[in-house]
Formats: structure tokens, C-alpha cells, sequence
């Protein structure tokens, strides 16, 4: 994957498409890309981040974004996701953590559709170049997974009861045997914080 190219496209689409607060597309350093068998996939980064965070980032030299902001941050997935981690018994630093879309804004709705068709495009390109060596794609949302599915022939393998409500999560496997996880909106609903879930989220990852 060519760092220079992928910023390159960024750069362009965000004079193109006026995204004016910033951007980021990996939560964790680029090299996780050469290494990582799991990746974890959000829509885009809110606005609300720690006060120091540099605003305009391609990937998080420093480590997991997630794990380093822990006690600064005000993204309400944080928490869910090193939950997730506990559960795979992973380290944050072994999965590719970014966004389908990678521009900030206040809220996905505050876009134009246009600036969300291009966000969206250039996220499934990033993400496409990078399936090699992953073998389970994370995803939280229906934006995300209706995008992430369309780039290899994924088909719902199961539906499971979350735990949470009329709430589902779906799991689908594509011909290779790759394994593709839609989990809802973490933010909204904190699945890996609920007694009630845990159990069905074991056997949702088969463990």
C-alpha cells in the first residue's frame, strides 16, 4: 500500500469536496497494514477529540488511538473497543483500526451526499488494497458494512440476537473464507458493556 498515494487521494477529495475540520483513516500506525490479521472499521472520526489531537492525520504514529487517548478522548467507542479486545485477547496494536470514511465532520448527516459518496469510495479503495493479509473485517454500522461487503463476494453466513432489544448482528464469509463481522453502531449501542450480550458476541466470533 503507497502511504504517498493514499494521502495524496485524501488531500484532493478534501479540496475537491470542501471537507473543511480534518481528517484520519487509521486509528494506529501505517505498518499495522503489514502485520495485522484483524481489522476493526468505523464510519469517520466525530469532531470531538482530545484537545491536543492533531486534526489532520493519516494514521496514529504513536500506537492505537483508541488505547493512548483511553483517558482523553470523547468517543463514546473507545471503551468498546478495548472491551473488544479483551474478548479476541488481543492487544489493541495487533488490529488495523480506521475508517471507511476518513474526514471529520459534526455528525454523518451534516454532509452533503456527494461528500459522503466520495468519502465513502475512497475509503472502499483504501480498504480493498488492504484485505490481503486480514481474515476478519470488524464493522460498525450499516454505512460501513453495506460498503465493506460490496468489495468481495461476502455472503450472510448467520444472524444473531444481540442481547441488546430487536438489535441483530450479522455475520458473512466470502470465497476466500474471510469472515465479516456488522456489528451495530457501538456509540449508541455499548454491546461489549452488557452482561446480556457477552455470550452471544463469543459466539458471533466463533469463540
Amino acid at each position: 500500500m503507497d502511504k504517498e498515494k493514499i494521502k495524496n487521494k485524501i488531500l484532493d477529495i478534501e479540496t475537491k469536496y470542501n471537507f473543511t475540520e480534518g481528517y484520519k483513516l487509521l486509528y494506529c500506525p501505517w505498518s499495522t497494514i503489514e502485520h495485522s490479521s484483524i481489522a476493526f472499521i468505523s464510519l469517520n472520526p466525530g469532531s470531538k477529540m482530545p484537545d491536543e489531537a492533531d486534526i489532520r492525520l493519516l494514521s496514529d504514529e504513536r500506537g492505537n488511538s483508541y488505547e493512548i487517548e483511553m483517558h482523553t478522548t470523547k468517543s463514546p467507542i473507545t471503551h468498546q473497543f478495548l472491551e473488544l479486545c479483551k474478548l479476541l485477547n488481543k492487544n489493541p496494536s495487533d488490529i488495523l483500526t480506521g475508517t471507511i470514511c476518513p474526514f471529520r465532520g459534526k455528525s454523518w448527516t451534516s454532509f452533503s451526499r456527494d461528500q459522503r459518496n466520495a468519502g465513502l469510495m475512497l475509503g472502499k479503495y483504501f480498504w480493498h488494497k488492504t484485505l490481503d493479509k486480514i481474515n476478519l473485517l470488524i464493522c460498525v454500522g450499516n454505512d460501513v458494512a453495506k460498503n465493506m461487503t460490496s468489495i468481495s463476494d461476502f455472503k450472510k453466513e448467520k444472524i444473531f440476537d444481540s442481547g441488546w432489544g430487536d438489535i441483530k448482528i450479522t455475520r458473512y464469509k466470502d470465497s476466500t473464507g474471510k469472515i465479516l463481522i456488522h456489528l451495530p453502531h457501538l456509540s449508541t449501542f455499548k454491546l461489549f458493556s452488557r452482561k446480556e450480550c457477552l455470550l452471544v458476541l463469543k459466539q458471533v466470533f466463533k469463540l
